[in-house]
């Protein structure tokens, strides 16, 4: 694996993980999104949101994360395969949300697997379109 592929997947791991870092900051992610970023958001197998543009997915998960009191992301596994100035990043994340619901605060134990296709622009890497599947979700109050 040549120093150029290697150095490629380091500053798209410092783009996951910086997105998460940032947990529920939505404003601050923004910035590792392209302008025209679409997103695709699935629970339970089921469509929940398609979002085109950055402005859109600041609004929109702005208005999801909204309630959350304190959250906590950890990613797990991930594979990159480049392909030039583009790039596929398949990652898993464990992710905890406190909420409030009826009264009570509860914990939304999240497990979700992303598909990210990044591009390079002027030596930075940003998410161009990504798929989220909130494969398992657990909840329990505290």
């Amino acid at each position: 694996m040549s120093l150029e592929i290697l150095e490629a997947k380091e500053a798209i791991r410092e783009v996951i993980d910086g997105f998460a870092n940032l947990e529920c900051d939505v404003h601050a992610q923004m910035p590792f999104f392209t302008e025209d970023v679409q997103v695709t958001v699935y629970m339970g197998g089921k469509m929940a949101m398609d979002i085109h543009g950055r402005d859109e997915l600041e609004k929109q998960f702005s208005a999801f994360t909204g309630s959350v009191k304190a959250s906590h992301h950890m990613n797990g596994q991930q594979v990159i395969t480049l392909d030039g100035d583009k790039a596929v990043d398949v990652h898993y994340c464990r992710a905890a949300l406190v909420l409030e619901e009826d009264g009570r605060d509860i914990v939304s134990d999240n497990y979700i697997r992303y598909t990210d296709t990044l591009v390079r622009h002027d030596g930075q890497w940003r998410i161009a379109k990504r798929e989220q599947h909130f494969v398992i979700t657990k909840k329990q109050v505290l």
